[in-house]
């Protein structure tokens, strides 16, 4: 008897316009629900921190359970962090736009946490294009992330190795390039589809709100730039922005 022979399945290709499409969406649907969320907590945060600082003041030194309340006082505190990045997550819909130059900027961001204890044994190379153009831009949100992706690969390499900024031109898109290059852990495959979601993180439990690169795609977004991720896993991990010299979007 003749065998059938065996039917091929195509591979689907995944349109990345769509993608882009539905991730942004998802995005904005998590970002009011987020912000919802954040103002509820809000208040009986604040309580909680009020009448736990008002105990703590009356009792003695030695009460047994004196530890209790400063652990009480010390998990309301990460939940009111982990509150304002939610509000910073949802609230990144208009910008203060003016001339901006990156390099100066991102220098002045680097100059500002050099002495952050996740940079005291990286070492930080700068490769500046001195010709990079002025771009409209919120310089805050730029600070801003800016900071997220230094923290992002200080964590990374565990406070030990080598970051590298690079920036240039890009006079095809009419836009400026920046590159944060680390040499640290790098991250899955498996995660790489991942990395931008609200809350999703693979750093241990308690160490990362999960955040940090939801709000920083969402700023690069709002610029309408885009970013792209290339990592090997113990090897390191380049994010690729692009951000246009103008907003005409």
């Amino acid at each position: 008897m003749q065998k059938s022979p065996h039917k091929v399945s195509k591979h689907t290709e995944i349109d990345p316009l769509n993608q882009t499409s539905v991730i942004s969406e998802r995005l904005a649907a998590t970002g009011k629900m987020a912000s919802e969320i954040a103002h509820e907590l809000n208040t009986p945060l604040g309580g909680i921190l009020i009448y736990s600082h008002l105990l703590l003041e009356d009792i003695p030194e030695d009460y047994p359970h004196r530890e209790n309340i400063i652990k009480i006082i010390k998990l309301a505190n990460r939940c009111k962090i982990i509150v304002r990045g939610l509000l910073d997550f949802a609230h990144q819909e208009t910008l203060a736009l003016k001339n901006v130059q990156v390099n100066r900027v991102l220098e002045g961001t680097v100059h500002f946490m050099e002495r952050h204890v996740l940079l005291k044994n990286i070492n930080i190379i700068h490769e500046l294009d001195p010709n990079l153009p002025a771009i409209s831009a919120d310089e805050n949100k730029l600070e801003q992330l800016f900071v997220n992706f230094v923290i992002n690969a200080g964590e990374a390499m565990n406070n030990f190795g080598t970051l590298v900024l690079r920036t240039r031109p890009d006079p095809d898109r009419n836009g400026v390039i920046i590159q944060f290059s680390d040499t640290g852990r790098g991250i899955p495959k498996k995660h790489l589809g991942r990395i931008f979601e609200p809350f999703f993180t693979t750093k241990e439990r308690g160490k990362g709100t999960g955040l940090g690169l939801s709000i920083s795609h969402g700023i690069i977004k709002l610029h309408g730039g885009d970013i792209k991720v290339e990592s090997v896993e113990g090897k390191g991990t380049t994010f690729t922005i692009f951000l246009p010299r103008s907003q005409e979007r």
